[in-house]
């Protein structure tokens, strides 16, 4: 009787490689578990810590409101009790929407929808406590077929705005790219992994698997939805300026280039680029959403009555050149152009 070795050894290496693919799902659900249940477990305890305490903190932040150096520290607490109900509401309703709706067809678009009205919300909540005004110019570039979208990033409170001034108005889908940091806020680490997003690792220990990841979620991506990175990486702030220039020298020409932004990567958002079979590219420049990076800025009444601007343009995919580094600079270049007329016009603030 002949021994077939190669049949053998392939027989074993298959139950290797599926026992390494079950143990490798194993760690991550885990580690999914883990996370989630420090996550919850933290916004649990800081609502039952906070909402018996409101009716003698409220007042008491309110007296000391009126010092002219906190004169919005109460405008900040109410906002915290607002997002800890938003974010307490939305992982209920996520719950119960895996627990009844898991199995039928239209789960996800009422993940979808659970996704919107915590966004939507928390953009209303900002708007009417610290009595913000939004203008949004380039409207006609929101329309159009899907597409990249690449707004710069100044705050976690602008990741909302692409969702209600772009994905909502246009009533489509809008697909993230992420930093796996965020994971740590319930309600995003819960809708976004259930919807067809990605949350990226930025240390550089895997990079390819990183940007292959990005084509997948690419070439997925069906025509009727959009597509969403931020080119920055992070949120613009001048330590970050600054830090770059200690760390590396050589970006010193491109950070005075552009003195509001941060210079863009080159690794997700060319490989985006690289890849795009056809859908247009469309640039979100807004201004206004820096004073929410900044707790001083959110307690001592500077981000009060703020005009947020917003501009979209559009570059159709015809009209993108093979010189795709050269292309996302001169971009960014737009980008800056356009915040120096918003600074130019934005309305002073009114306290």
């Amino acid at each position: 009787m002949r021994f077939d070795i190669l049949g053998a050894l392939s027989s074993e290496t298959f139950w290797i490689d599926q026992n390494a693919e079950l143990s490798n799902m194993n760690i991550s659900q885990f580690k999914t578990f883990q996370r989630r249940l420090t996550s919850i477990s933290v916004l649990v305890l800081l609502t039952l810590i906070f909402l018996p305490l409101s009716p003698f903190l409220i007042p008491a932040v309110f007296l000391i409101s009126k010092i002219s150096r906190y004169s919005s520290l109460i405008h900040a607490l109410l906002f915290f009790y607002g997002y800890l109900f938003f974010e307490c509401m939305g992982v209920l309703a996520l719950t119960k929407n895996w627990l009844i709706d898991r199995k039928e067809k239209d789960f996800l678009i009422k993940t979808k929808n659970i996704q919107n009205w915590w966004s939507s919300g928390l953009l209303k909540l900002g708007k009417s406590i610290y009595k913000l005004e939004f203008q949004v110019s380039g409207e006609e570039s929101i329309c159009g077929p899907s597409a990249i979208l690449m707004p710069r990033h100044t705050s976690l409170g602008d990741t909302v705005l692409p969702i209600v001034f772009f994905g909502q108005k246009r009533n489509e889908g809008l697909r993230y790219i992420l930093k796996k940091e965020l994971l740590m806020l319930p309600c995003l680490d819960i809708a976004g992994n259930r919807l067809p997003n990605l949350f990226i690792d930025r240390s550089g220990q895997d990079t390819s698997r990183e940007l292959n990841s990005i084509v997948t979620l690419l070439e997925n991506t069906p025509d009727g939805e959009s597509l969403l990175i931020y080119p920055e990486g992070t949120r613009s702030s001048q330590s970050k300026r600054d830090s770059i220039r200690r760390k590396n020298p050589t970006m010193n020409s491109l950070l005075e280039r552009w003195p509001s932004l941060l210079p863009p990567r080159t690794g997700g958002p060319l490989t985006l680029l690289e890849t795009n079979a056809g859908k247009d590219v469309v640039f979100m420049a807004h201004l206004g959403f820096e004073g929410s990076a900044n707790l001083e800025d959110l307690i001592n009444g500077s981000w009060l009555n703020q005009t947020i601007l917003m501009h979209f343009w559009r570059v159709p995919f015809a009209q993108i050149p093979e010189d795709k580094k050269t292309f996302l600079y001169q971009q960014w270049d737009a980008m800056q152009r356009q915040l120096n007329r918003m600074q130019y016009d934005q309305p002073t603030s009114s306290q």
